[in-house]
C-alpha cells in the first residue's frame, strides 16, 4: 500500500471529522495507523501533509477538466463553456474550503489559488488559440485573455474571499463576457454562457 497517499487521507478524514485544525502529527499518523516516524519519512511537517493534500486535490480538479476538454471535438466557444462549467460544477470538501479561507492559512489557500490559475490558463489558452485558428476570436494575446478567465474564476468568484449575491455575481459575468467579446473580437453574444444565457 502507499503509505503517501494512506497519510493524505487520513488528513482528509480529519477535515471532514473537522479535527484538521487542532491535529498533531502524532494524530495524523494514528489515525493513518501508521508511527510518528512513518509520517516523518514521508513528511517534514504537518503543513507539509496539508500542502501536498490541497496538491492532489487540485490536481485531481485541473485534470479532469483537462480530460474533458481533450475528449472534445467541439469549436472553441463550446469548449470554454464545457471546461469553464465543469469547473465551476467541481467540489471540494467544504470542510477544505473553510479551513482554507481561514485567516492564517492565507499562503496555502493562494498557493492552491495560483495552481489552479497557472493550470487551466493553459489550457483556455490552447482554446482561444483553437478559435483564432477557427476565425470566431481573433487577438494577440490568448495566454494573457486565459489568465484574466481564471483570474476571475478562481479569485473573484470564490465566495470566502467575495461573499455576493447570486446577482452580483451575474453581473460580474456579463462584464467578463463583453470584456473579452470585445477584446477577441468575437461575435456579441457568443459567451453568454459565462452568465447562464
Amino acid at each position: 500500500m502507499d503509505k503517501k497517499k494512506i497519510i493524505l487521507d487520513a488528513m482528509r478524514e480529519l477535515f471532514i471529522e473537522g479535527k484538521a485544525g487542532s491535529a498533531s502529527v502524532s494524530d495524523i499518523a494514528k489515525k493513518a495507523g501508521i508511527a510518528k516516524g512513518g509520517l516523518y519519512y514521508y513528511f517534514r511537517s504537518k503543513e507539509d501533509v496539508l500542502d501536498a493534500l490541497l496538491e492532489r486535490e487540485y490536481s485531481d480538479i485541473i485534470q479532469s477538466c483537462k480530460s474533458i476538454v481533450e475528449s472534445s471535438n467541439e469549436n472553441a466557444i463550446s469548449k470554454l463553456a464545457l471546461l469553464l462549467r465543469s469547473y465551476r460544477s467541481f467540489y471540494v470538501d467544504a470542510s477544505l474550503d473553510e479551513y482554507l479561507h481561514m485567516p492564517q492559512n492565507a499562503a496555502l489557500h493562494q498557493k492552491s489559488l495560483a495552481q489552479i490559475l497557472s493550470a487551466l490558463s493553459q489550457v483556455i489558452s490552447k482554446i482561444i488559440s483553437q478559435g483564432i485558428e477557427e476565425g470566431i476570436f481573433s487577438g494577440e494575446y490568448p495566454q494573457e485573455y486565459s489568465e484574466i478567465i481564471m483570474s476571475v474564476f478562481t479569485f473573484l468568484l470564490d465566495p470566502g474571499i467575495f461573499p455576493r449575491t447570486a446577482e452580483e455575481n451575474a453581473m460580474k459575468m456579463k462584464a467578463l463576457a463583453d470584456l473579452l467579446e470585445k477584446g477577441l473580437s468575437a461575435p456579441k453574444g457568443c459567451l453568454s454562457f459565462l452568465y447562464g444565457q
